[in-house]
């Protein structure tokens, strides 16, 4: 398995990349083969894989820069490398990372020495006792909109056409995220065969993390622009179900500008802030509002617990809903217009 160690504006010398991951253990195997192997161990969840080969891929960047063997390394060289994830600005963001980053991808690194450990490689996990950032895991950084914000989105998406997927296709993606509050990346392996009946019902078979396999219901108001998309589906031989004009599977990348591009017509503020998870999280949040019981809701997005579902909750976190308003209202200075009426005087 070839990883390309370089990250975002590095230029990583081919030569100690190729030394790196040539680099044998103990066992024999090769620093490449044991991220592959480990890597393997997460066949079930795409995403989770996804994100994990993303995160070493920094951490191994890192000790190539420095001419460091990965697996000859103890805690201090560790926990230089959570330092300089505290304290070193991202080259493409030019923000420090959030702590929930920078603990998850700590996270990827001890995992995988763990793992090392487990394959005999190594004696000991040199990033198990690392320092890990401290954060609120009751609050989510995710931004939300509001029911009425949701609903401009989604007339916005039929009204103009787009360049990338078309309008029909917008439509069903905007509605299967907002509609069904699925993830990115259920939407974009959601495959045509995947559409079904049941119960007298049209419905959607939807892949998530962990294994987990969920029969969605398509919403009747999502019916008529599913229809209108598969009457202009490209011919093609992929199996998935949103196509772009040219034929190919929809990527996650389009969906994220697709999503921001709309929150922007429908004129939503800040949509820089607005991603496909904003519309998992908008999803809960409504149907906490009208009445959806918890469980039903965790259900549905495939939470692990209802701590996690709870996290989505912007109900409670809604700013509109904070005792400060009471109290500034009742404390505040009544204008010339609100003083209470006196009666007319007598002369």
């Amino acid at each position: 398995m070839k990883i390309d160690t370089a990250g975002a504006g590095e230029t990583v010398p081919l030569r100690p990349q190729t030394e790196l991951l040539a680099a044998t253990g103990r066992t024999g195997h090769t620093v490449g083969a044991l991220v592959s192997a480990w890597l393997g161990s997460y066949a079930e969840s795409a995403d989770t894989r996804a994100a994990y080969a993303r995160d070493l891929r920094e951490y191994l960047a890192w000790c190539t820069r420095r001419s460091l063997d990965p697996l000859a390394l103890r805690l201090p060289e560790v926990q230089m490398y959570a330092t300089e994830l505290a304290s070193v600005p991202h080259p493409r963001t030019g923000r420090v990372l959030a702590a929930s980053t920078r603990a998850r991808k700590l996270a990827a690194v001890s995992s995988w020495y763990t793992f090392l450990v487990r394959a005999g490689v190594l004696d000991a996990n040199p990033a198990r006792d690392a320092a890990r950032p401290r954060y609120d895991r009751g609050h989510s950084p995710t931004a939300s909109v509001s029911q009425q914000q949701a609903a401009a989105m989604v007339t916005a998406t039929g009204q103009r056409g787009h360049r990338t997927l078309g309008a029909e296709a917008a439509a069903v993606v905007v509605g299967l995220l907002i509609g069904l509050g699925l993830r990115v990346s259920e939407v974009c392996q959601a495959r045509l065969s995947d559409l079904g009946q049941r119960d007298g019902m049209r419905v959607l078979t939807v892949r998530m993390k962990g294994g987990k396999v969920r029969t969605r219901p398509v919403p009747a108001p999502l019916a008529p622009a599913l229809d209108a998309y598969l009457a202009v589906r490209p011919a093609s031989d992929a199996e998935a179900l949103i196509l772009t004009l040219g034929g190919a599977p929809v990527n996650r990348h389009q969906v994220y500008r697709l999503v921001q591009r709309i929150a922007a017509e429908a004129g939503v503020p800040t949509p820089k802030r607005i991603t496909p998870h904003s519309m998992r999280h908008t999803f809960n949040t409504i149907a906490r509002e009208r009445g959806a019981a918890l469980e039903d809701r965790r259900d549905a997005l495939g939470h692990s617990s209802a701590a996690i579902t709870q996290l989505y909750d912007h109900v409670a976190l809604s700013v509109t809903r904070d005792p400060a308003h009471l109290v500034a209202a009742a404390t505040s200075t009544p204008g010339p217009a609100e003083e209470p009426d006196q009666g007319t005087p007598h002369p």
